[in-house]
Parts: C-alpha cells; sequence; structure tokens
C-alpha cells in the first residue's frame, strides 16, 4: 500500500472538528482559528447562558424569600428530620422552586466541554497527519533529486568539508585556523564548481580545477551507488570500490544524508504552527516535546495508519531529524520545551476567579434539608467551585496548547458575561429597592 494513500489525512467526522477546518481556511493561522471559534461558539451559547441566569437569579430570590418559613419549618420539626423534608418538598412545590434547577448550567457546560473537546482532538489528530504527510511528500521528492540537484550538493558539502579537514590538519597541533582563511577556500572552491545559476554539471568539458575534478568523482560515485536497485547491490558496488573511492563514496552519502535531514527539519517547521510563545500548537502548552513522537502522536490514529516499516519508511524516520533538531535533550531543557504552562494556569485562575467573583456579588442562598443535608449540599458545591477548573484545567496540560486557548478564551468570554450580567442585575436591583422605598414613604 502506498503511504501517502495509509497518511492521508481524514477530514474530522464531527460537526466542531468539520467547523474549525472551514475557518482554518479563512484565517491566517490556526491560533486566531481558534480565537474566533470560540468567540461565535460563547455567542451563540450567550441566550442559554442568560436564561440559565436568570432561572438562578428567579430560583435564588424566591428561596430568599422562604427562608423565614423554612427556618420556622426547621424549628417546628427539628426533632422529625423526614417529616421536615416533606414540609420542605411542599413548600417547594408551592412556590414552584426546581431543586435540581442549580444542576443545569453545570450539565450544559459538561456536554458543551465534552462536545468540544472531541472536536478538538479529532481535528488535532487531523493536522498532525496532515504535517507528516506533507513531510512525506518532501522525502519522497527529496530521494528522486529531480535534475540530481541534492546529489551535486552533496558532492560539492564533501569537498568543502574534506579540503577543510585538511587545511586544520596542516595546522600546527593547538594552533587555530583564522576563519577569514577558512571562509577564503570555501570562496575558492565555490568558484569552481559553481556558476550564476547554481551547481556545475560534474564532468563538463573546459571546467578546469583540483576541487571542480573532486567534486566531479564525488558525484560520479554516488551516482553509480544511487543507481543500484537494492541496498545488497550497493553494498557490493561500495565495498569493490579501492578504499580511496569507498571513503570518498561514504562521506558523499553522509553529506546527502545530512542535507536530507535538514531539509525534513524544514518541512517539518514549515507546516507546523506555532502561537505566541508556543512552538507547536498541536502538541501542550507544556514542558512537552515540540515534535511528538509515535507513541506521543496526538490522536494515537498513527500507530494504526503508519507500522513501523511502510513503504521502506517509518514515522521516526519522518520526523527523527526534526526530533532531534527541536525536542528537549532533558527535562529542564526549558529552551527547548512546547511551552511553559501559561495558558492552562492563566485557564484555571480565571474559572477561579469568575467563580469568586459571582459569589461574591449574587450570594446563595441557604440550602433547604436539615443541617446535615445542609452540610452535605454545601460541600458538594465547594468541590463543584474548586475541583471542577482543577479536572478541566487537567484537559488543557495533557491536551494540544490548541484546545487549551479554546478553555482560556472560552473562561474569559464567559467572565466578561458574567460581569456585564451581575453588575447589570445590580443596577436592576438598586433601581427596584429605591422604587420600593419611595413606595412605602
Amino acid at each position: 500500500m502506498d503511504l501517502m494513500m495509509m497518511l492521508a489525512a481524514a477530514l474530522p467526522d464531527n460537526l466542531i472538528g468539520q467547523w474549525l477546518v472551514q475557518l482554518d481556511e479563512k484565517l491566517p493561522t490556526f491560533g486566531v482559528t481558534v480565537i474566533v471559534f470560540t468567540i461565535i461558539l460563547r455567542l451563540i451559547l450567550s441566550p442559554l447562558d442568560i436564561w440559565q441566569k436568570i432561572s438562578q437569579r428567579k430560583q435564588s430570590k424566591a428561596m430568599r424569600r422562604l427562608q423565614p418559613k423554612l427556618a420556622k419549618l426547621q424549628k417546628q420539626y427539628a426533632n422529625q428530620p423526614q417529616l421536615l423534608r416533606q414540609k420542605q418538598a411542599e413548600l417547594q412545590k408551592q412556590e414552584k422552586l426546581h431543586p435540581f434547577a442549580s444542576c443545569l448550567p453545570l450539565i450544559v457546560t459538561m456536554v458543551v466541554f465534552f462536545v468540544v473537546f472531541a472536536g478538538f482532538r479529532d481535528l488535532v489528530a487531523y493536522k498532525n497527519e496532515d504535517i507528516i504527510e506533507r513531510v512525506y511528500a518532501s522525502y519522497t521528492q527529496y530521494d528522486e533529486d529531480e535534475g540530481s540537484q541534492h546529489a551535486m550538493e552533496a558532492a560539492g558539502d564533501f569537498v568543502i568539508s574534506s579540503q577543510t579537514d585538511k587545511l586544520l590538519s596542516d595546522v600546527e597541533e593547538g594552533a587555530d585556523v583564522p576563519q577569514e582563511e577558512i571562509d577564503k577556500l570555501v570562496e575558492e572552491i565555490n568558484a569552481q564548481i559553481k556558476g550564476e545559476e547554481g551547481y556545475l554539471t560534474p564532468g563538463q568539458e573546459g571546467v578546469e580545477g583540483e576541487y571542480y575534478l573532486a567534486y566531479s568523482k564525488a558525484f560520479a560515485l554516488y551516482g553509480e551507488w544511487n543507481e543500484k536497485a537494492t541496498v545488497g547491490e550497493k553494498n557490493a558496488y561500495r565495498d569493490a570500490l579501492p578504499e580511496e573511492d569507498r571513503d570518498i563514496l561514504n562521506k558523499t552519502i553522509a553529506c546527502f544524508a545530512e542535507n536530507k535531514n535538514e531539509a525534513m527539519v524544514l518541512a517539518y517547521e514549515e507546516h507546523m504552527e506555532g502561537f505566541l510563545w508556543i512552538q507547536n500548537i498541536f502538541m501542550p502548552d507544556t514542558g512537552s516535546n515540540v515534535v511528538p513522537s509515535v507513541d506521543e502522536f496526538v490522536g494515537g490514529r498513527i500507530q494504526a495508519q503508519m507500522p513501523d516499516a511502510a513503504a521502506g519508511v517509518s514515522y521516526d524516520e519522518l520526523t527523527g531529524p526534526a526530533q532531534s533538531a527541536l525536542n528537549k535533550t532533558g527535562t529542564w531543557d526549558a529552551g527547548r520545551w512546547n511551552g511553559y504552562f501559561v495558558l492552562p494556569v492563566l485557564s484555571i485562575a480565571l474559572s477561579f476567579l469568575s467563580t469568586w467573583f459571582t459569589q461574591k456579588l449574587s450570594p446563595a442562598a441557604t440550602p433547604m434539608g436539615d443541617a446535615k443535608q445542609q452540610k452535605s449540599q454545601q460541600r458538594t458545591m465547594k468541590i463543584l467551585t474548586y475541583i471542577m477548573p482543577l479536572v478541566m484545567g487537567i484537559f488543557a496540560i495533557m491536551y494540544s496548547a490548541a484546545f487549551a486557548i479554546y478553555y482560556f478564551m472560552s473562561n474569559l468570554v464567559s467572565t466578561l458575561i458574567n460581569v456585564i450580567y451581575i453588575i447589570v442585575t445590580k443596577i436592576i436591583d438598586n433601581k427596584n429597592r429605591a422604587k420600593e422605598l419611595v413606595e412605602i414613604k
């Protein structure tokens, strides 16, 4: 099976993923796409948010209005908890209070969270697969080497490296060769092997110079070796060469491989997307690697699609150069971290701040039930208040920075809507109180 067919990035099959793909085609970067997507989604959901807040506000007012009656019931049936709960339930029914109304916003929030999370997970898997598909295209194009440009580059690099090594070996031990002298040597070599349009075709008549001759020989040896169909034939050809020619071929092969690795790094960097301090938006905003290994590949589908030796090339062969060039060398190699936990920490902090601010400006009424039930309800609300932001923050830490951007922006927009709503309701309440005072007088 052709590897390009195996790696063909499958478009997300859910609505959120497809929406993100369509937006990304119209916007400059994926980071901007996530921000725009989040703002649009929150605006679409804002009527539901406001309805929930109005419903909660009515419930809260009703609860405060019932506090005297509830206090009377609690005193009257203090030693009869079962009867107390029955009387409270009757009172709730009379006032059309819904005890589970306060859970509705949490349920809606969780449903939206996991629907969007699934969309982002599919989308990020698609984006990572698309990167690998494009890197593979660069890989095969490099090997095809139309016009033998890469082979000529490798032959030229061989001449430069071998002549530079010779220059360095000719000086006394411990002595340094001035950089100007090395630059001059490289300039002399390029003058013989390059023309106005790039490398000269090796073997051209009328071109003289020892550097050009060495360049032509290296190119010829590499060309004959590369024409062999199988690895066995290649090895047999190389082993049959005189020692000097074998050394030239080996070094030219090494130059070709080094140049190819550099091209693979550039291909990966060209197609991955960064955002502010984040190097790869499709990896977490943490101390993670910039380029995922096959086990870290976001989405997981790559392992099923690309066995270790598919079509003669493995995932690590395609991304190995980029992993070596961009990934951290140790846990504390912070200069090569993909991110610095900024978005997850800000998102968690913003979620806590929003909850605290809401509670300060709109305190909840005393829960219903006996003392034990009230304590249990308060404990549950405390857990939801402090644990849920942490749980959702873990998702932002473990998964892609793209999702962390969404989580942060969602919290930011929700907080702004929440603050505006609270301010407006406070103004309305103050006006109503002033009107009531006037009527009393």
